[in-house]
């Protein structure tokens, strides 16, 4: 029973089922088998993505149980681990001169290193840092991973080949 509330209530936050909706599952139906069954009706009679959504949430709810009905993740699941700030450190330590390019390849502009260099004025490593840690928090959950960067950063003529290495190191991590 509880997981059947904690998905009633997910999909209830996510607009996915109406209050009435909500009720109908926990009062029109006697026992847990029905009320499961009719979550399930009433969700997949509103398509792909609201399945999706409740198949998520129960990964996130139950994973023993999403695990035993064979249930696929969304892709949003599927994405990377994001780097830790101990991660973009050691990123931080490889950038050279280029770390200012750097910041334009990953869409920070010239105020946000206006901000970064008065902050931390004589401390470059820090700014660097920085720099790394800003792109991470604007990035989608999933998104601030090594690929990414490395991804990111591949047009950049400059990036020294220390940097390179150590996150094709952490795409195989």
């Amino acid at each position: 029973m509880p997981v059947i509330k904690g998905l009633l209530d997910d999909l209830w936050q996510k607009k996915v089922l109406s209050t009435e909706d909500k009720d109908s599952v926990m009062e029109n139906q006697t026992s847990k088998v029905d009320k499961a069954r009719c979550l399930i009706d009433m969700v997949m009679g509103k398509g792909d993505r609201a399945s999706q959504m409740m198949v998520d949430s129960l990964m996130d709810r139950d994973g023993e149980l999403w695990f035993s009905l064979g249930l696929i993740p969304s892709p949003d699941v599927l994405r990377g681990q994001d780097l830790s700030d101990k991660q973009l450190l050691r990123v931080a330590e490889t950038l050279g001169q280029e770390w200012e390019q750097a910041a334009i390849h990953l869409k920070l502009n010239i105020t946000d290193l206006d901000t970064i260099k008065a902050e931390r004025q004589w401390n470059v490593s820090m700014q660097k840092l920085k720099m790394l840690v800003l792109w991470k928090n604007r990035s989608p959950r999933g998104e601030a991973t090594a690929q990414h960067l490395l991804r990111s950063l591949e047009d950049l003529q400059d990036l020294s080949r220390d940097a390179r290495q150590i996150l094709e190191d952490m795409m195989k991590e």
